[in-house]
């Protein structure tokens, strides 16, 4: 397009609509307003039809998290072409260009792609083309990059062997206590994201005599059409650390009536079971709250669980801790990369060997031959 297409407001509902704009309705961005000029409007019924049924795949095609992400997206670039008074919709890059400038000020790099992905989505499900790739986003991006870096700001510290165990014993009696324990376990042991934790089934458990436990992962991140894998936690030694008894201890008083029940569910005062499924959210507040309640920030436990010379670091636990604490423990132990990401079911080596990197640091460091002292 020559120009960014003005909008005008529309008298009866006060929204921005456009002259002649075509409103489609979309489950995951909600109503998007088609401006005049942009479609023939002797399809626009043609045109709702299909924009429907797209956006019933496109939020099929997308896991939870991502939706909301998306959502949140798209309501901040709708918001900022209003105060602009242009069409959110115009399929013009230069605005996506103008856009993605003024939120680098408060964005990271890795937030940026993710809001030019929910913009590119919106358009193509209303049949409007705009290309990531254009000169005017691609350019500027990698500016961006250039400039800011794409290092994360904040990444979730994983959790070693020592205080996953320290956790596991902060845990209340009774029936919270059994479900939390299970749940830290299990999500460490498995290296399960939040997400595929809470998606866990009272069927997707079986337990193996003499070996451990094997999880049914249905549907994740990285297996959007779910074709479904198994992940295998051997039974440990020290029962604080041990998922497949934490497992069947509340397994054995979640009762479940048949395999499609939620194996973890939220719990009532006084410990009385619900049926709804519980939030990844809850597993998130859960890692935070049990590292906080153990002392995780104080000096004393940073250095002993990072080390004498770990002080400065910042710590970030989250619901990720668990996964990124397998991951990361087992790079330690010399795990082979292709073991780590058969467990963690990563697709991509890359990201796969940010969990190693750690570890890799201090193997065959030339510095350990200079500099440290040689017994006699």
């Amino acid at each position: 397009m020559d120009s960014l297409t003005p909008l005008l407001a529309d008298p009866n509902t006060g929204s921005n609509t456009g002259a002649g704009g075509l409103v489609i309705a979309t489950g995951l961005f909600g109503e998007l307003v088609l401006p005049a000029g942009a479609f023939d409007p002797a399809r626009a019924n043609e045109i709702r039809a299909l924009a429907s049924q797209a956006a019933v795949y496109a939020t099929q095609a997308r896991g939870a998290g991502t939706l909301r992400a998306y959502r949140s997206a798209w309501r901040q670039y709708e918001a900022w072409c209003a105060r602009l008074g242009v069409a959110a919709l115009s399929g013009d890059p230069r605005l996506v260009a103008m856009y993605l400038t003024a939120a680098a000020e408060r964005l990271a790099v890795a937030t940026l792609q993710v809001h030019l992905a929910a913009v590119v989505t919106a358009h193509r499900l209303v049949g409007l083309s705009l290309d990531p790739g254009h000169p005017s986003i691609a350019f500027l991006l990698d500016g961006i990059r250039r400039r800011k870096g794409t290092r994360p700001a904040r990444q979730a510290t994983p959790l070693t062997p020592a205080l996953l165990a320290d956790l596991v014993r902060a845990q209340p009696a009774g029936p919270l206590g059994l479900r939390n324990r299970a749940l830290l376990l299990v999500g460490f042991g498995g290296a399960l994201r939040r997400s595929e934790i809470v998606a866990l089934n009272a069927g997707d458990v079986a337990f193996v005599d003499g070996k451990g436990v094997v999880l049914t992962i249905r549907r994740s991140k990285t297996d959007q059409v779910g074709a479904g894998d198994a992940v295998a936690i051997w039974a440990s030694d020290d029962d604080a650390l041990c998922a497949p008894t934490a497992l069947h201890r509340w397994m054995r008083h979640r009762a479940a009536g048949h395999g499609e029940e939620p194996l973890f569910v939220g719990l009532r005062a006084g410990g009385v079971l619900t049926d709804k499924r519980l939030s990844d959210k809850a597993v998130a507040r859960l890692v935070k709250d049990s590292a906080t309640a153990v002392g995780a920030g104080d000096a004393g436990l940073l250095e002993k669980t990072f080390g004498a010379l770990s002080g400065g670091v910042e710590r970030h636990y989250s619901g990720h801790s668990l996964r990124a604490g397998l991951a990361t423990a087992a790079a330690e132990a010399e795990a082979q990369l292709h073991d780590v990401m058969r467990q963690t079911r990563h697709k991509s080596v890359e990201v796969a060997r940010r969990y190693m990197r750690s570890a890799d640091l201090w193997k065959n460091n030339v510095t350990a031959k200079v500099m440290r002292r040689r017994p006699d």
